[in-house]
């Protein structure tokens, strides 16, 4: 088979989505495949499983299978199931959560050993760590040195994006996608990836402002007291109010 013939095949690739319960998982998952975000939290019991068919540098076509793995009750059993003929590994944190973001250390060391037990599988995987959340700016406890050092302490490449308004979503997935195959995003896979934000522009409609007239209290009583006199003679009032 020629270089070129193999570049025009169609790529298969695995990736697993793993991380602490409540981090945003599914949510980012669903904003990546379907541009869709819930604001309701249901926790995924096992895992979801979902299938994106994204085109790369070299017109490379490519299927990506996502393993949306739960969060909680993830014995190591289940956890080397969901690993089984991975290329790709996203660890999850919440930007806004210290435990999650502490927790990575404890997910790699679980990777690593289901790794070194299954020998025939150890073979080329790639890890990278995603902080989400990042569109709560007020609210962010992980600085972005302290991921940038756990990062590269650990040889990994670090991202962050937002599930919620698909910030840096669409074009990290294919950074890292990229990145495993040893391909290099261009300018116009670039252009690719980057959601159009849509505005919808509605034109200004000043407030109406109601002001209200004072009354003297003593010229409101002489006024209702001439109304009163003219009622008596069978007379109307053209004016109805005393203003100030």
């Amino acid at each position: 088979m020629s270089d070129s013939e193999e570049d025009s095949k169609e790529k298969h690739l695995k990736l697993v989505v793993l991380g602490e319960q409540n981090v945003g998982k599914t949510n980012l998952v669903k904003k990546y495949c379907h541009d869709e975000f819930s604001r309701i939290y249901v926790p995924t019991i096992g895992a979801n499983f979902y299938v994106k068919r994204i085109s790369l540098a070299k017109n490379k076509d490519i299927i990506v299978r996502i393993t949306d793995v739960s969060g909680s009750e993830c014995t190591d059993q289940m956890l080397g199931t969901y690993l089984f003929k991975a290329n790709i590994v996203i660890l999850l944190y919440d930007l806004t959560n210290k435990k999650s973001f502490d927790s990575l250390t404890s997910w790699l060391r679980k990777i690593d050993q289901i790794l070194r037990y299954r020998h025939g599988e150890n073979r080329h995987i790639s890890i990278v760590i995603v902080g989400n959340k990042c569109d709560l700016e007020h609210r962010k406890i992980i600085r972005p040195d302290e991921a940038k050092y756990f990062a590269r302490e650990n040889k990994l490449y670090s991202y962050v994006m937002s599930a919620k308004t698909g910030e840096n979503v669409n074009f990290s997935f294919a950074d890292v996608v990229a990145r495993y195959f040893n391909l290099r995003l261009n300018s116009l896979d670039v252009d690719k990836q980057n959601p159009i934000l849509e505005a919808e522009i509605t034109p200004y409609t000043p407030p109406v402002v109601q002001c209200r007239r004072k009354f003297s209290s003593k010229k409101t009583k002489d006024h209702n007291m001439k109304k009163v006199a003219l009622k008596s003679r069978g007379l109307k009032l053209n004016r109805t109010c005393a203003i100030q």
